[in-house]
C-alpha cells in the first residue's frame, strides 16, 4: 500500500548505516524528500544519494556531529532552507562498543561516550525538531525512534548501550507522544526495538556459529532480521495514511525472541537448582 509521503520532508539520522540507508530508501520510494544525515561516512551517503530513487524524490546529504548543539542547529537550518521544514524524523543514529565489558570493569569514559552518542544525540535532534514544528506549523509530524531490544531485555557486557536504548524506548517515547501534541495536534511518536539485525554492528556474531545458535534458539522465526525489515516498519510508522492513529507504541522486532540464553547446561548445578 502506498504510504503517501509525497510532499513530506524526512530527516534520517545515521543514514550511512544499514538500517538508516534502507529506511531512507523506502521513504524516498514512498515519495518523501529525504535529508540524509551522516557524521564521518561522507562517501557512503554520497553514494546513497546518487541512487535513482533519491534523484527522483529529492534528497540532501547533510553532515553533523549530533552530540554538538551547534552542528544540530546548522543541520536543521540547511535542511529547512533547501528541502523545507521536516515532517518526519527517523532518529536512528547510534553506536555500540563491540567488545563486551561488565559494569564492574567499565570506565566512566565509555559509559559517558555511549550515552552521549545514543541518548544525548537523540535529545538534541528531537529538541530541534520540536522547535522547528513550533515555527513551521506542521500539524501532523511523525517521529520514529530506533531503539533496541537491549533496552527491554538488558544486555550483559553492554550496560551502557542497554541503558541508553531503554531511556529512548521506555522514557522518551511515552513522554514525547504527549508533548508533541501540544505543538502539533496530530503529531505522533513511536519507537522500534529491533533484536539482532544483519548490520556491521553484529558482524562478529555472524562468524561465530555457537554465538548464532545462542541468539536464535529463543527466536520463533530462527533468523536474524534484515535492515529492510526495520525500514518497512519505520516507513509504516512515518505514514499518516497507514498509521495515523498509532502513537506512543514500542514495536518489538526480534523474530519472536523472548529473551537471552544466559548459561550452558554444564554451567547449571541441578543439585542446588531447587
Amino acid at each position: 500500500m502506498d504510504p503517501c509521503l509525497s510532499g513530506r520532508t524526512a530527516l534520517v539520522t545515521g543514514a550511512s548505516g544499514a538500517i538508516g540507508a534502507a529506511t531512507a530508501r523506502m521513504l524516498a520510494e514512498g515519495g518523501a524528500r529525504v535529508a540524509l544525515h551522516y557524521n564521518r561516512s561522507r562517501d557512503s551517503v554520497e553514494a546513497l544519494a546518487a541512487e535513482p530513487v533519491f534523484q527522483k524524490a529529492g534528497c540532501y546529504p547533510v553532515q553533523a556531529d549530533l552530540t554538538r548543539p551547534e552542528d544540530v542547529e546548522t543541520m536543521f537550518d540547511r535542511m529547512e532552507r533547501d528541502l523545507g521544514p521536516a515532517d518526519v524524523l527517523i532518529c536512528n543514529a547510534g553506536m555500540l562498543v563491540e567488545t563486551p565489558v561488565p559494569m564492574a570493569r567499565m570506565t566512566l569514559e565509555q559509559w559517558n561516550g555511549t550515552l552521549t552518542a545514543n541518548l544525548t544525540a537523540s535529545f538534541l535532534t528531537l529538541r530541534r525538531f520540536l522547535q522547528g514544528l513550533e515555527v513551521s506549523g506542521v500539524s501532523d509530524p511523525s517521529v520514529v525512534l530506533i531503539g533496541s531490544m537491549s533496552g527491554v531485555w538488558g544486555q550483559p557486557g553492554h550496560a551502557d548501550y542497554a541503558a541508553a536504548k531503554a531511556a529512548m524506548v521506555q522514557g522518551l517515547t511515552p513522554t514525547l507522544k504527549d508533548e508533541i501534541v501540544r505543538i502539533a495536534p496530530r503529531g505522533r511518536v513511536n519507537a522500534i526495538a529491533p533484536g539482532f539485525v544483519v548490520t556491521p554492528m553484529i558482524r562478529n556474531k555472524l562468524q561465530d556459529a555457537e554465538a548464532m545458535r545462542r541468539v536464535l534458539q529463543t527466536a520463533s522465526l530462527r533468523r536474524f532480521g534484515q535492515p529492510e525489515d526495520i525500514a518497512a516498519m519505520a516507513t509504516f510508522l512515518a505514514s499518516n495514511r497507514l498509521s495515523g492513529h498509532v502513537t506512543g507504541e514500542v514495536i518489538r522486532m526480534a523474530g519472536g525472541k523472548e529473551g537471552r540464553v544466559l548459561f550452558d547446561l554444564d554451567e547449571i548445578d541441578l543439585t542446588v537448582a531447587g
